[in-house]
């Protein structure tokens, strides 16, 4: 069972965090400078910093995985976690679900953003012709299946699950299917790289 290092002084959010991964495996640190001296920034889990009662750190990058949770999350905001070494980035009040799925997504080595974040920057990397050519995204699409390309396509414009799920007219349960078959055949890990590679 992974750790967890959360900088809050909000209980529902460390409460919801106990309710995932056990009281034993959730630490709670009041600020992002009691990371450093704790050496808890250089211990194996996840860190997770409230921007309610915290600031992003300057001058130094994350070391540990980390997912920064925004009051209201903002695409220069999100950016600017990314060039820290953040993994993940998202609402603190996002559903107990969704907050899952980005710790279990960071501690698998990707990068967990909100839809809308995604969607903004495959709209900037996108309009530089360094990042992607038509070739590339032909490449990705003509290995899927036609279901498959529907999907991807619904993804990378920045689309939840359950958006491309009720937009099919399918199962939550198939849309992750049709997901993981699509990162199995292109060799891409997740949302994020899928988009930019059908940006």
């Amino acid at each position: 069972m992974m750790h967890i290092r959360c900088c809050t002084k909000d209980d529902k959010l460390l409460d919801q965090l106990k309710d995932l991964y056990g009281v034993d495996n959730v630490t709670s640190l009041p600020d992002v400078e009691s990371l450093q001296e704790s050496g808890a920034q250089q211990s194996r889990g996840i860190v997770i910093i409230d921007l309610k009662y915290n600031i992003l750190p300057r001058g130094r990058n994350f070391v540990s995985p980390t997912i920064v949770l925004a009051v209201l999350p903002v695409f220069a905001e999100a950016f600017k976690v990314l060039q820290l070494g953040g993994r993940g980035y998202g609402n603190r009040r996002m559903r107990q679900a969704n907050l899952q799925q980005a710790i279990e997504n960071v501690n698998d080595g990707q990068i967990w953003l909100p839809p809308s974040i995604i969607s903004k920057l495959i709209d900037v990397v996108g309009k530089d012709d360094r990042f992607v050519s038509e070739k590339s995204r032909d490449k990705v699409l003509t290995i899927l299946s036609k279901r498959e390309q529907e999907v991807a396509l619904f993804v990378a414009k920045g689309m939840s699950n359950q958006e491309v799920a009720d937009t099919m007219f399918v199962s939550l349960r198939t849309i992750k299917a049709h997901l993981s078959s699509i990162y199995e055949k292109t060799g891409l890990r997740n949302r994020l790289e899928l988009g930019l590679a059908l940006a």
